[in-house]
């Protein structure tokens, strides 16, 4: 064990954090107690979460309790307040960083795509292994093919986002994340801007990554969804972890009175 991992395990024993955590595992990311407040408003308060690598941990909660700040600061496009993000054992937040490679590592997945209009869906999707890795078109445009086949939708290659129904949009966004090769995947309520029967295409995507053991967080408002490929299950209200554990701990065995309200209303 690693003095940074002895350091948490004791933090652990002391505080009652995470106690179901492997901590002879090295985590890939540790958020250790930021804050964010955005003018008078505290958004995040003392948010800690670890996460080891390989695992799916899907964060739920009230809208407005900060799971999608939470995920913008991971992946800098929040700067904290106070506290600090570590990825591999390495500030994101104090310290020269280069935020270009940081989104090499920790992919996300938005809610409202994000693809750029004027660009096909393979220029989409080729475009940051292009610019930011170097590749050469032949093999950024192979590697978007082999990508294009796993979401099923090699037959848009030429098409244009605005040809693309939601569910289809997403996939691309889910490809285009894929093709920078990261060690984390976040995605931010990833189906929240679909219609109801497009929404399955997209889950049924992620299910699939999370058999291959990529790291990932999760926001979403699917609790079935949520019950099925979560490793570690996060509730959040009023900026705070209110609650985490397994899947049957927080949905079956929760001790917040708060969180089974919450379930009460979505279940």
């Amino acid at each position: 064990m690693s003095s940074f991992q002895q350091k948490l395990f004791v933090k652990s024993v002391c505080n009652g954090f995470d106690t179901d955590i492997d901590f002879s595992v090295e985590p890939i990311m540790y958020v250790n107690n930021i804050c964010k407040s955005f003018k008078k408003l505290e958004v995040l308060k003392n948010v800690e979460l670890y996460v080891e690598k390989g695992k799916v941990i899907v964060i739920i909660g009230p809208s407005g309790s900060g799971k999608s700040t939470l995920l913008r600061c991971i992946n800098g496009l929040e700067t904290v307040n106070g506290g600090d993000i570590l990825f591999c054992n390495k500030s994101i937040v104090f310290g020269a960083r280069n935020m270009n490679q940081l989104r090499q590592k920790v992919g996300m997945v938005f809610q409202h795509f994000n693809l750029f209009p004027h660009m096909t869906v393979l220029e989409n999707i080729t475009l940051g292994p292009r610019k930011l890795r170097r590749l050469s078109v032949s093999e950024a445009n192979r590697r978007g093919m082999d990508l294009l086949g796993k979401v099923d939708l090699k037959d848009k290659a030429d098409a244009y986002p605005d040809q693309l129904s939601g569910g289809q949009k997403q996939r691309i966004a889910i490809a285009r994340s894929l093709a920078m090769d990261p060690d984390v995947l976040l995605f931010d309520e990833p189906t929240s801007a679909l219609d109801p029967e497009m929404v399955g295409e997209v889950l049924d995507v992620i299910k699939g990554l999370a058999a291959t053991g990529i790291t990932m967080l999760v926001v979403t408002h699917e609790m079935g969804f949520a019950k099925e490929i979560a490793d570690k299950v996060v509730f959040m209200d009023g900026g705070q972890i209110i609650e985490s554990g397994s899947a049957a701990q927080v949905f079956d065995n929760c001790s917040s009175d708060r969180v089974r309200t919450f379930l009460s209303k979505v279940l």
